[in-house]
């Protein structure tokens, strides 16, 4: 796994580096994001539905209480799940389980730590945290090795060094 540590000073720096990762996703892509409330997560996949030329992803929205909304504008479908209320279900609905299946759509999951247990093998892992005194994000990016070569150099203008992070 390749691992990024990145900074996002401004709301618009994160979804533009969540269209730059969404340039890269291959169909059946499955992507995981963690962090606190308000730490960027929908955003962040705002960019990656630009990336995919999903027209409508200036209206995209959190999923928080359909659990699952799908976008089908772009090159591929976007499966946009949360799973914060399902934290205390013992199964996964089963149009969850399909999308993430689904190796023609990319399936973007905020909260996916609570169901840690459905990631498939090969994914994508983004955390966000916030910086307290600036506001600014800083976003851990873990893609497979082979996924997207220009990924870092896309993405060069927001990289900082580990010790940074």
């Amino acid at each position: 796994m390749g691992t990024l540590y990145l900074l996002s000073p401004t709301l618009e720096s994160t979804i533009q580096i969540g269209r730059i990762l969404g340039k890269c996703l291959p169909a059946g892509t499955f992507v995981a994001l963690d962090g606190i409330l308000g730490a960027g997560k929908t955003q962040f996949v705002k960019g990656i539905a630009c990336g995919l030329d999903e027209g409508g992803w200036a209206g995209l929205r959190s999923p928080t209480f359909t659990l699952m909304l799908s976008y089908h504008g772009g090159r591929c479908v976007l499966h946009h799940i949360d799973f914060y209320r399902l934290n205390e279900s013992p199964e996964l609905p089963g149009e969850i389980i399909e999308a993430i299946e689904n190796e023609r759509a990319i399936t973007v999951v905020e909260w996916a730590d609570i169901w840690r247990e459905v990631w498939p093998d090969r994914h994508v892992h983004v955390s966000f945290e916030i910086d307290d005194d600036t506001s600014k994000r800083h976003i851990t990016l873990e893609y497979p090795d082979d996924m997207c070569p220009q990924l870092s150099r896309e993405l060069d203008d927001f990289i900082k060094e580990p010790a940074e992070a």
